[in-house]
């Protein structure tokens, strides 16, 4: 049970008795659990707990469940909803679920472990959920950390590449210049972009030199 302690269950319904027998079931099990007997009246308690789950009955005065399950799956797409509906409404409980409800428990509630296994249930999803979308924003501040890192590292590289002093070239695996730093362009007598991408470096040598320079380079 200690596990439970501290989240937080709102149940929204106009009945009193199932409110409260709901109420002591779960604190039972440690749950804080909050009471609502309308929709307009959950919302308020919704936005002031911030629980962790709502339980919702569909049939209320003033707004029914399926209108305050748009309005909390707007507010808090994350929160798990349980729909509590009457056995004659399954259509109620079928658009529910479709307008992004959990889980559904049908009313009377004659099985209290039921509506426990489903609370249990939901809040595990939503854990998992929360864990999911933590690591996942833990990879991408990774992923963005490492891509600056790299950034910064090639524009080091280029740096040091760029003012060596001595002329440099940085060659692919087809003979041409990726790369080539002002001082060699200076002495090819050429700009830095008539030869990246535009040369190969035996452009550079005298043919007799050519197949030796080819040895060195492999």
């Amino acid at each position: 049970m200690e596990q439970n302690s501290g989240l937080k269950i709102l149940t929204i319904d106009d009945e009193f008795y199932i409110r409260q027998s709901i109420r002591t079931y779960l604190e039972d099990y440690e749950y804080i659990v909050f009471e609502a007997e309308n929709g307009r009246k959950g919302l308020e308690v919704f936005d002031r707990e911030k629980p962790d789950l709502v339980i919702l009955d569909l049939r209320m005065p003033e707004m029914d469940g399926l209108q305050v399950l748009e309005i909390l799956k707007e507010k808090s797409p994350n929160t798990p909803l349980i729909v509590a509906s009457g056995t004659g409404n399954i259509t109620a409980v079928v658009e529910a679920l479709h307008l992004g409800a959990w889980d559904y428990i049908l009313k009377p509630i004659e099985d209290m472990s039921v509506l426990s296994h489903s609370v249990q249930k939901c809040l595990k999803e939503s854990q998992l959920k929360k864990e999911n979308k933590q690591y996942q924003e833990r990879l991408e501040d990774l992923v963005t950390e490492r891509t600056l890192e790299l950034k910064q590292s090639e524009e080091r590289y280029k740096a040091i590449f760029e003012y060596t002093g001595t002329a440099a070239i940085i060659i692919e695996s087809d003979d041409t210049i990726s790369m080539a730093n002002s001082k060699f362009a200076e002495l090819a007598g050429l700009k830095q972009r008539q030869i990246v991408g535009q040369k190969k470096w035996y452009d550079f040598v005298v043919s007799e030199d050519i197949e030796v320079m080819r040895n060195y380079i492999n």
